[in-house]
């Protein structure tokens, strides 16, 4: 549980910190090369979810969030999760914050990230606490896909070669 929140409040403190310098050095609308024909560094403000969808529905987006929060605190504190799993909601949960302290102080997020390359050109403009949050949900499904029990992780001895116990 430990890692997941020292993961979260990383990625909360660095989403903020790109955010307040996004806000700081450029104007709604403006964009800048980060990496020519790849990355544009694009300032949006975005009142939806993921996409643009939902826009102007703030008690939908917070109701989702916090639906999306408790999830996740119940993922961490039901067993003992992987690491991956850990990892994982970890991500979410810092990236979910970060979003959320931008909905709750100014009605909406500060988006910044443009993919600029086919075919991803015409992609929504996003930030860095939704790259956690899908990196966090990747990991989610990878540890649900697992197998439980592999060789290396199993608490069963390995058989005795001579066929004794």
């Amino acid at each position: 549980m430990l890692g997941a929140l020292g993961l979260a409040v990383a990625v909360f403190v660095v989403d903020q910190v790109l955010k307040r310098l996004v806000e700081g050095s450029m104007r709604v609308g403006q964009s800048m090369p980060l990496v020519e024909g790849i990355l544009d560094l694009t300032y949006i403000k975005n009142s939806g979810g993921a996409f643009g969808i939902l826009g102007g529905q703030e008690g939908i987006l917070l109701l989702g969030s916090a639906v999306a929060v408790a999830f996740v605190l119940w993922m961490l504190l039901a067993g003992e999760p992987s690491r991956s799993t850990t990892g994982g909601c970890g991500l979410i949960l810092g990236g979910a914050a970060g979003n959320l302290i931008d909905r709750l102080t100014a009605g909406e997020v500060t988006d910044y990230l443009d993919l600029d390359f086919w075919p991803l050109r015409q992609w929504a403009i996003f930030n860095a606490a939704d790259v956690a949050i899908v990196l966090g949900v990747g990991f989610l499904l990878l540890s649900a896909l697992r197998p439980e029990g592999n060789a290396s992780s199993s608490k069963d001895p390995a058989p005795d070669p001579k066929g004794g116990k």
